[in-house]
C-alpha cells in the first residue's frame, strides 16, 4: 500500500514543468596595464649570395675479424680396437726380419751410388755485378783506396775500410770505415749509409761474428777502436793502457771464441807488424780493450833471445781447433801457432818488457815459405787440415797443416796476388785477388774420371775489377748469402757480384773429394 501512494506521487512531480529565475551577478573588472619603456624592434634581414644546399651523409666503420672454430659437443672419439693376433706378427717378423737386415747389411758395404751422380747446370755460367760502391768525399786524396771488407753477422749490410799504402814515415791521410745494406730497397752506391771518420788509415776490418752492429778497425798507427752502430756513442771499446798498443800498423783482425774460458764469448785477435799477435777482451761497459795474452814472432825463432821483429801479415784460424792457427809474415815465412804456447820470449825490444802482459812466442811448426811477403791465409771451412796462402810472387798455394811443404801452387801470371779465400757452400772453390785487376774463380773439382792430380791451374771465371785495371785488394765471400761476392780494388771501388749456380751449389761428393785432395798431399 505504502508503495503504490509514493510511486503516485513521483508521476504527479514529474508532470509539473521546471521554473527559471534570473540572477544578476556581480561585475569583474581588469585594470589597462601600460608598458612605461616603449618597445624598439629592428628589421634585419639575411642574404646569400648561393643558394644553401644540405646534404646528409652517414659515416661507419666496421672492424670485423672473421674465425672459424668447430667444437664436436656431446660426441665421443670413435676408438677403433684393432684386433692383432700376436702370435702370427711373431712369426712374420722371425721370417723377415734377417732378410731385412741382409739387405740393410748389404747396401751399408756398397758405395753410395747418388754420390756419383754429378749436377748438370743449364743456363749462363756468367756473374751478375748488382753494384758497385764508393765514397767520392775521402777519394779526393788520390791516394786512398779500398784497404779491408767484412760482412755483417746476418750477411745485409758490408763495412769498408779506407786507407793508403803509400807510407814513408806518420800517416798524413784520413781513412774511415763505411758501409752499405744491400738489401734496402733503394741504395745509394755513391752514398754510404754509416760513416766513421778517423785519424789514420783505416787497415783492417772484421765485423763480430753474432751482432751485426760491431765493428772492429785496426789503424795505421796501431790503435784498435771498436763500434756498435746501433748506440748514439758508437765507439764502444778501445785501448786505454797505451803500453799494450801495437807500435805499427795493425794488419789483421780476426773474432773468434775465448778458448780457455767460455767458448760462448767473442775474443777479438790483432797482428801487426810489429811482430805481436795480441788476444783483446773488449768491455763496452768500460769503454776498454783489455789485453788477455799476447804472443811476440821474431827472426831468432830458435834461440832464447829473440831478434828484430817479424812482421805478421795475416792469420787465420782453424774452424774446428780454436786454438791452432796459422799465420804469414812480410819476410814469406808461414808458420803454425798455438794459443796454449808457453814459451817465453825473452828480448830487448823495446816496449815488450812494458807490457801487462810478457809475450810468448806462439810458433809449434814451419812450412814452405814464399819468396816474398805473405799477403793472406785462410783456413778451410770443410777441412780441418787445409788452408790457402797468397803472396806478392803471384803465387796461391794450398797447404796441409799436418805437412811441411805446399800441396798444390797456382801461379796464374796476374802479378801479386792481394788475397784468397775459401767458397763457404763449395768446398772446392776458392777465389784470390790479383795485382792486374781481376779476380781469379778456381774450382778443383775434378772432371768426371780424372783423378785429383790434374787439378786445373787454369781459373773457370775471372771478374774485372772497376775500372777493368786497378788491383784486386781483398775480396769477401758472403757467409749468410753464399752467391754474393764483394771484391774491393785500388780505384776505392767495392764490387758487389751475384755467382752463378754452378759456384755456389756443391756437388755430391765434393766434400770426400777435397778429403782425398787433403790426405794426397802426404804424398808428395
Amino acid at each position: 500500500m505504502y508503495n503504490s501512494n509514493r510511486d503516485e506521487i513521483d508521476s504527479e512531480s514529474n508532470r509539473k514543468p521546471a521554473l527559471f529565475t534570473d540572477e544578476t551577478l556581480p561585475i569583474v573588472s581588469c585594470k589597462e596595464v601600460i608598458q612605461k619603456d616603449p618597445v624598439h624592434s629592428v628589421n634585419a634581414s639575411v642574404q646569400t649570395k648561393f643558394e644553401v644546399q644540405l646534404a646528409d651523409a652517414e659515416c661507419q666503420s666496421i672492424k670485423r675479424k672473421e674465425r672459424e672454430i668447430q667444437v664436436d659437443l656431446g660426441e665421443k672419439a670413435v676408438t677403433d680396437e684393432i684386433q692383432v693376433d700376436m702370435g702370427r706378427l711373431s712369426k712374420f717378423l722371425g721370417r723377415t726380419a734377417p732378410r731385412v737386415l741382409h739387405y740393410i747389411e748389404d747396401n751399408a758395404e756398397r758405395p753410395n751410388i747418388l754420390r756419383h751422380i754429378k749436377l748438370r747446370y743449364s743456363g749462363d755460367d756468367t756473374a751478375q755485378e748488382l753494384f758497385t760502391l764508393t765514397y767520392p768525399d775521402i777519394l779526393i786524396d788520390k791516394e786512398i783506396q779500398i784497404t779491408s771488407l767484412s760482412w755483417s753477422a746476418n750477411g745485409s749490410s758490408i763495412f769498408v775500410g779506407y786507407g793508403s799504402t803509400s807510407h814513408e814515415g806518420l800517416c798524413m791521410h784520413k781513412g774511415a770505415v763505411c758501409s752499405w745494406n744491400i738489401e734496402r730497397f733503394k741504395i745509394n752506391p755513391n752514398k754510404p749509409d754509416m760513416t766513421v771518420e778517423t785519424s789514420t788509415c783505416v787497415t783492417t776490418v772484421a765485423c763480430h761474428p753474432e751482432r751485426p752492429g760491431i765493428v772492429a778497425a785496426g789503424l795505421y798507427n796501431g790503435e784498435i777502436l771498436v763500434w756498435d752502430f746501433r748506440e748514439q756513442d758508437s765507439l764502444i771499446a778501445r785501448v786505454l793502457e797505451r803500453q799494450d798498443l801495437h807500435r805499427d800498423s795493425v794488419t789483421s783482425l780476426q773474432w773468434i771464441r775465448e778458448p780457455k774460458l767460455s767458448k760462448k764469448k767473442f775474443i777479438l785477435v790483432s797482428t801487426s807488424q810489429d811482430g805481436r799477435i795480441l788476444l783483446w777482451n773488449p768491455l763496452p761497459s768500460k769503454n776498454n780493450l783489455k789485453l788477455t795474452d799476447a804472443y811476440f814472432v821474431s827472426t831468432k825463432i830458435s834461440s832464447k833471445s829473440s831478434g828484430k821483429p817479424m812482421g805478421v801479415t795475416s792469420v787465420s784460424f782453424n774452424n774446428e781447433d780454436a786454438e791452432t792457427f796459422v799465420f804469414g809474415c812480410d819476410s814469406g815465412h808461414l808458420y803454425k801457432g798455438s794459443l796454449n804456447s808457453v814459451s817465453t820470449v825473452q828480448s830487448r825490444e823495446q816496449g815488450l818488457a812494458d807490457m801487462t802482459i810478457q809475450p810468448k812466442n806462439p810458433i809449434t811448426m814451419a812450412y814452405q815459405s814464399h819468396d816474398s811477403p805473405i799477403y793472406s791465409v785462410n783456413f778451410s771451412p770443410f777441412n780441418r787440415h787445409l788452408f790457402l796462402t797468397s803472396a806478392h810472387d803471384g803465387q796461391i798455394r794450398i797447404y796441409s797443416q799436418l805437412f811441411p811443404n805446399y800441396g798444390r801452387c797456382f801461379a796464374p801470371a796476374q802479378g801479386a796476388i792481394f788475397t784468397c779465400r775459401w767458397s763457404p757452400s763449395r768446398p772446392l772453390l776458392l777465389a784470390a785477388g790479383s795485382e792486374h785487376g781481376r779476380t781469379l774463380i778456381y774450382d778443383l773439382e775434378p772432371e768426371e774420371g780424372a783423378s785429383t792430380d790434374l787439378l786445373s791451374s787454369i781459373p773457370v771465371q775471372e771478374l774485372p775489377s772497376s775500372d777493368k785495371r786497378s788491383s784486386i785488394i781483398c775480396l769477401e765471400f758472403n757467409h749468410k748469402t753464399s752467391n754474393t761476392l764483394a771484391c774491393g780494388d785500388s780505384a776505392g771501388a767495392v764490387t758487389i757480384w751475384k755467382l752463378a749456380e754452378r759456384f755456389t751449389t756443391a756437388q755430391n761428393d765434393e766434400i770426400e773429394n777435397l778429403q782425398i785432395l787433403a790426405k794426397s798431399f802426404g804424398d808428395n
